[in-house]
């Protein structure tokens, strides 16, 4: 197995599993790509890194504004959503929508990755130039998932460790060399029969214009994630955002925000045995008296006063 090189740290405040301080996501594309010495391909619209990561803290929360295949070379790690979980063994390969996500990683061995980020424009240019579609599979409808698995073919495999070579390549690769390669092996993942999941999804989204704002909304309104974020996950300036989103919700995003986030922390505060504080971090309000403020100002209790009202009712 071919080690991997390079090493990051994230540290952050730990409360449990799905219970992480008010902090804002660590935006993983952006640090990858902004942080000198990792062994990365960067190109228009795609990106390749390959790192250990040796994290301090068994959880985290992170974001990116990308699309992501991994291939884990060494450990296991798990992806995870408050609906799903993925654990990902030495071998194996998924494919992650842009978005937000928690990652839980292992202490009893190490962790090293291959990871490939890619932009919608990517994914789209990809699909329409290079695929050709049967009328079957044109505005295809589907209920989408936040993360596929990928069955790794030989050809596949043999795919991924040809990057291994330009990744350690001294002399600079042609970029057109590294999107030929990258191209043709998204293609080789939605051809295989057993890779309906991530094609389907691919498809879908070439035929997109833009990301849809309810989708983004509805998938991740309980993550610290600041209105900026949220436009860049639609794919949108921060202005247009507003804008669009004003015309569809006749509200601002903040105040949609904390509308879903209160109604979600009703139905956390009657199901659950969490505490406030840990309810509070999971709905993605920054500080726990600042959701106590909110709540008892729309509902008229405290969210302690709620959950005892409820529980004697």
């Amino acid at each position: 197995m071919i080690l991997c090189q390079f090493w990051f740290l994230i540290e952050f405040c730990i409360f449990g599993f799905n219970h992480l301080c008010s902090k804002m996501l660590f935006n993983s594309y952006k640090h990858f790509l902004e942080t000198p010495n990792y062994n990365k391909i960067i190109g228009e619209d795609y990106l390749i890194v390959e790192f250990k990561c040796p994290i301090k803290e068994r959880l985290f929360k992170y974001w990116s504004e990308c699309h992501s295949i991994a291939f884990v070379l060494k450990g296991q790690k798990k992806w995870a959503t408050p609906e799903q979980e993925w654990l990902v063994k030495e071998g194996q390969s998924i494919f992650v929508q842009k978005g937000a996500y928690l990652n839980e990683q292992y202490f009893d061995e190490g962790f090293c990755v291959l990871m490939f980020f890619m932009k919608d424009d990517f994914i789209k240019n990809c699909i329409k130039n290079d695929v050709m579609r049967s009328p079957s599979s044109e505005n295809i409808k589907i209920k989408t998932e936040p993360i596929y698995r990928i069955d790794i073919s030989e050809s596949l495999l043999a795919l991924y460790n040809s990057f291994f070579s330009y990744l350690k390549q001294e002399t600079k690769v042609p970029k057109k060399i590294i999107e030929l390669k990258f191209r043709e092996m998204i293609l080789n993942i939605i051809t295989n029969p057993n890779n309906t999941g991530v094609r389907d999804y691919m498809f879908m989204l070439a035929d997109w214009e833009e990301t849809p704002i309810p989708k983004v909304m509805e998938e991740h309104f309980f993550y610290n994630l600041s209105i900026d974020e949220f436009a860049s996950l639609c794919g949108k300036s921060l202005s247009s955002f507003k804008r669009d989103f004003q015309k569809l919700y006749k509200t601002s995003p903040r105040r949609w925000l904390t509308s879903k986030r209160l109604e979600y922390a009703k139905q956390l505060l009657l199901r659950s045995s969490d505490n406030i504080q840990e309810i509070c971090y999971d709905i993605g309000f920054e500080n726990d008296s600042h959701f106590n403020r909110v709540f008892k100002e729309t509902y008229g209790l405290t969210p302690l006063q709620f959950r005892k009202n409820k529980a004697f009712a």
